[in-house]
Order: C-alpha cells, then structure tokens, then sequence
C-alpha cells in the first residue's frame, strides 16, 4: 500500500492537475519519500518502475535534502539497471518508452525539489549560483550514462557509425573530457565501439573542439536559469580517417546543451533545440 501511495503522489497526482507547481511537487515527493522507506521488499511487477523501491532513510520524516539525495540515488540505481542489461545498448539508446518516461519523472521531480529549495541550500550547482555554472564545476572527465535524443538512438551512436558499423561491432561507450578556461575551452568526446562476439574494444571514434557557456536560455520546463554550454566540433576521427567535424550531421544534439542540474559528480542536460533530448553524465573520479 505505501509503494502504491508513493507511486500515486509522486506521478499520477501531478500529471493530473496543471497548476501543480514545484513546491506542491516537493512536498509529495517528501510524502512519497516517506512511504516508499516503509517498505523492505521490491515490488512485485514486471517492468523496471520496481526499481522506484526505495532502502529505508534515516529520518522517520526525511528532510528536502535527504530526498534529494535519495532522488539522485534512484536515479542512479535505474540507469545503473539499464547499462547492466546485456540485451541492450548502454546509455538508454535502446530504452523504451515507459523506461524514458521513468527516468524523466525521476529527474523533473530532483529539479523541482531542488528550486524549491533556497539557492544556498540547494544541491544543484545551478541553483547556487541563480542560473549560472563556475567553469571549475564542469571540468573533467563525464561519462554519459543515459541520453534520450533521438537522433543518437536512431544511429545507434553520436558519430553515428552505431548505425553503418557492421553487426560484429556496437556501441559500448561515451565521455566527454572538458579542459581550459572560459576565455578558450577544448573538449574532446571519445566514442568506443565493442565486438558483438567477446565485449573487446574494436575501434573508437574522437571528436575534437571547442565550448563556452552562455547564460541566454532558461530551463524550459521550470522557467529557471540555466546555463548553456555550446560546443563547436571541429575534427572526428576513427582509424586513419580525418574528417570535418563542422559538417559532421550527427553531431547535432550535443552542439547547444542547457545544464539544468549539476553537482561535483552528476550532470544533467536538456537540448536547447529539442528539449526532450536529455543527457546524463557522471564524473569520472579516477583518470
């Protein structure tokens, strides 16, 4: 019964009213928080909303914080269940729609929660800072856990070889390794490629180019400041192949990218052309 009340609050509630604004929002998902840490077992159902179970909290009534940090736990945990699936591509390009549905509820109710928070409360870095990111927070390595643009599920890959590659090799991986300043920024993506038959490495794919962040566009489901990052490619290559990273037409979604969420190890961002398109990325720790 309290998995189903959380799951009722937390989802189907809001979907129902229009004027459900982000601070009626956090107080059903501490609610839904609540309920979901009475429980011990996973739920009984077929698809991966299971994973919504929650390990019990250590407040009897968890604080804003702590359901903070539990959102960004259950996010992790259902992206962690989606890599782990040996029948699919990593990095959702192969989630379905209910999977895609999960993840962004997920993430829409970590945002609210955290607007609804004062700037020097809140988690999220962009919340801190009213809109804007310190070029600091975003250097290093990210590896992209999840992403629901349709274009890099439909070619199975950023550079879009996923698509043309033969069916000895797919996708396996992608991270984003972020260096320089804000006066001159250099960004290089590194795709790898598996063989089908034993998960060795086959080939990899490099972009090469430049970024900066801009501050002209707001969160275009919240209203809130965000920060934008625009990346210019500038070479792909893969074997001995050299080529125009410019003019390279997959390259689209990752070219202007709103951070509306961000922590020292957790990047979330949404297409400024297709909002929709959404991309996670978790900091590598160790180089």
């Amino acid at each position: 019964i309290s998995a189903v009340a959380a799951l009722y609050l937390t989802f189907v509630l809001p979907s129902k009213r229009r004027n459900f604004d982000s601070r009626m929002r956090a107080c059903h998902i501490i609610i839904a928080a609540g309920c979901l840490a009475s429980v011990d077992s996973f739920i009984p159902i077929k698809n991966k909303r299971a994973l919504l179970q929650s390990p019990r909290l250590a407040a009897a009534e968890p604080t804003v914080a702590e359901n903070s940090v539990y959102l960004q736990d259950k996010l992790l945990q259902v992206l962690g269940h989606f890599n782990k699936d040996e029948e699919t591509l990593p990095c959702g390009l192969e989630c379905n729609d209910e999977e895609k549905e999960l993840v962004n509820d997920i993430i829409s109710d970590l945002i609210m929660l955290e607007d609804s928070r004062e700037p020097t409360e809140s988690r999220n870095l962009v919340r801190v800072g009213m809109g804007k990111v310190q070029v600091s927070d975003i250097l290093g390595t990210w590896d992209l856990l999840y992403t629901s643009s349709r274009i890099i599920k439909s070619n199975k890959s950023l550079s879009g070889l996923g698509y043309t590659s033969s069916d000895l090799s797919q996708f396996a991986s992608l991270s984003q390794k972020i260096t320089g300043n804000q006066f001159l920024g250099f960004i290089e993506f590194v795709e790898t490629f598996q063989n089908v038959k034993d998960g060795s490495l086959a080939f990899e794919v490099t972009i090469t180019g430049e970024w900066q962040l801009e501050d002209r566009y707001n969160d275009p489901y919240t209203g809130s400041p965000a920060t934008t990052i625009r990346i210019d490619p500038e070479k792909v290559k893969y074997g001995v192949s050299e080529n125009d990273g410019e003019s390279w037409a997959s390259l689209g979604p990752i070219k202007l990218l709103n951070i509306c969420f961000l922590t020292e190890d957790l990047q979330i961002a949404r297409g400024i052309a297709n909002p929709e398109s959404v991309f996670v990325f978790q900091k590598r720790q160790c180089e």
